[in-house]
């Protein structure tokens, strides 16, 4: 048998693993470990740290919530509706910093569950607090300690000297969609009443007097905020975040630093204007974005008014849920080929209108949440984002429903479809294939691309099938005798003439609404944007190495390899 400080060191690697995604051995096992060093704890009578492995789960149950203080207030954060009013709390920041009216800008997620403070000393969690009313918050350190997500001792174990004295940790407590459709077939089972939603049922287990109970409640932690801290490195919210990952602490996801705010507010309001984006298939619920002045010296600057610090914001967006049935499910070709499934659902009243379909995605989230035809599945919208299933209400299922079987070749022309190598989506490997010209023509005739007048889906559909347009060159070739020579439906004189004014109006557009024209795959308006303002002209752009284009702000590896393939392919050039 192993001695005892060797078998922690080893439940701490375990655990360390397990909050990275990569579990080294089964829950059976890990438990069986757990016991073990249990058992030896209390054969051996000394006092047990408070950072034990065993500290995690199997505390006295406390007789009730102890108020205790915050070292600094917990404020809450102005928060707002409009992106009108978000850039004016953008313009009276600009003017209270002055001549640090350039300074960088950080956008987060806002997680929606139960905000709490872990605060560590000497590397070892010696409280977990939850917001309360801002000053006063419940001591519900027994029941942090069951979080897995939660190191009971920073990381690495053998750097524990280089740790910060005092770190005081802000996040959010949350649970995943996928863990409470799991949680509510538990509770159906055992006879018991289902959960609504993941944070209601957050934030009863977190205040929960017993603490097994609330460890067999799959709650998980981000980190977003700093507290009362003593030997902190960092100096800017975007390298506090990489340190605590450094020790073992997840963060939230999906963080953006921009160089001000105005592109810190461009981003937000294209990312909730936008369809199909990394949002809708997010496992946890969100409210919105959060601001954040990066540098720390210029928060302190700034400070505080009675309510909130000055130097956040939150830019929320309204979120409605529906509960129907599914069906059927549909499958549409996209502009680069890829094939997204599409849910026909029982007609549901949300958001004062109608809907009777959503988005499903791709493949693997279909399979993820085990979407079955028939199940009675949660629907939401938020914002202009096009609704999408958030997740099955498994404990209502009607009998043994069929897996949904992806299809294998492409439904609109039969060609072969593949996997991206690494990646969820599903694509139809013919260029040729109508659908995908359909949709790429309806991009390139957008407003925020070439803006064509007279070119409508109905229009685009009669063009493609007739063999008039297979490419966006086929465009500018058009005539009015090639039009009138296919009798089009509600396609006389005056109506090609109009198409054709159209046509020719495109030709002065910016060359930057062009490259967002072109359906190149990673690259929207605001990427095309940045292309252009960089590179001045479409010849440097086509003759630029994938380094130089990864070396732009915002770009990267994928998408400068995006854009070095496209415009060295056959279709490219």
């Amino acid at each position: 048998m192993m001695p005892i400080e060797e078998l922690r060191e080893k439940l701490w690697e375990y655990d360390r693993r397990y909050r990275a995604g990569e579990p080294a051995l089964s829950d059976w096992e890990y438990d069986r470990l757990l016991r073990q060093l249990h058992d030896m704890e209390d054969a051996a009578g000394e006092p047990v740290p408070p950072d034990s492995p065993t500290r995690r789960v199997g505390g006295e149950t406390v007789e009730g919530l102890v108020s205790v203080p915050h070292r600094i207030p917990m404020l809450s954060i102005e928060n707002t509706y409009s992106i009108g009013e978000l850039r004016d709390f953008g313009n009276r920041v600009k003017k209270l910093l002055g001549s640090e009216d350039q300074a960088a800008w950080i956008v987060e997620l806002k997680v929606d569950g139960v905000a709490a403070s872990l605060v560590y000393e000497d590397g070892v969690l010696v409280q977990g607090l939850t917001r309360g009313n801002g000053v006063l918050g419940d001591d519900v350190t027994h029941n942090i300690k069951t979080l897995r997500d939660i190191p009971l001792r920073l990381e690495p174990p053998k750097r524990a000297k280089s740790m910060p004295k005092t770190l005081e940790i802000r996040g959010e407590i949350y649970m995943r969609n996928s863990d409470l459709v799991l949680l509510n077939e538990r509770q159906q089972t055992a006879g018991l009443p289902t959960y609504a939603n993941t944070r209601n049922v957050t934030a009863g287990s977190i205040r929960l007097l017993d603490p097994k109970v609330c460890a067999e409640r799959p709650l998980r932690f981000f980190a977003h905020s700093v507290g009362l801290c003593d030997g902190l490195k960092a100096t800017n919210h975007f390298d506090f975040l990489k340190e605590l990952e450094s020790f073992g602490i997840p963060v939230t996801p999906h963080v953006r630093r921009f160089d001000d705010f105005n592109a810190a507010a461009d981003f937000c309001e294209e990312l909730y204007a936008s369809e199909g984006n990394f949002l809708t298939e997010l496992d946890f619920e969100i409210d919105g974005l959060v601001l954040k002045l990066d540098r720390f010296d210029l928060r302190e600057k700034l400070g505080s008014t009675s309510k909130s610090p000055r130097w956040v914001i939150a830019y929320k967006v309204e979120k409605y849920e529906a509960t129907t049935t599914l069906r059927e499910v549909r499958v549409q070709v996209g502009k680069t080929g890829t094939i997204t499934p599409v849910a026909e659902l029982e007609p549901v009243e949300l958001a004062g209108t109608v809907v009777s379909r959503a988005s499903l995605h791709n493949a693997e989230e279909i399979q993820r949440k085990d979407i079955r035809v028939g199940d009675v599945v949660v629907v939401e919208k938020a914002g202009k984002i096009i609704p999408h299933v958030v997740r099955v209400e498994k404990h209502l299922r009607k009998g043994n429903l069929p897996e949904y079987d992806f299809p294998t070749r492409c439904p609109a022309c039969g060609g072969h479809v593949s996997q991206d190598a690494g990646g969820v989506y599903i694509r139809c490997n013919n260029p040729e294939c109508p659908a995908q010209i359909k949709e790429k023509l309806r991009y390139f005739a957008g407003r925020n691309a070439m803006d064509i007048e007279g070119l409508g889906d109905k229009l685009i559909n009669q063009l493609v099938d007739t063999g008039l347009v297979r490419n966006f060159g086929d465009l500018y070739r058009l005539t009015e005798e090639s039009i009138e020579s296919q009798n089009l439906e509600r396609m006389g004189k005056k109506s090609a003439q109009k198409l054709l004014d159209g046509i020719k109006r495109s030709k002065s557009r910016d060359w930057g609404k062009l490259l967002n024209a072109l359906s190149i795959r990673h690259v929207g308006n605001r990427t095309a944007s940045i292309l252009a303002k960089h590179f001045g002209n479409l010849e440097n752009l086509q003759t630029a190495t994938k380094d130089e284009l990864a070396e732009v702000d915002e770009i990267g590896p994928i998408i400068a390899e995006s854009v070095f393939e496209f415009f060295h392919g056959d279709e490219g050039r």
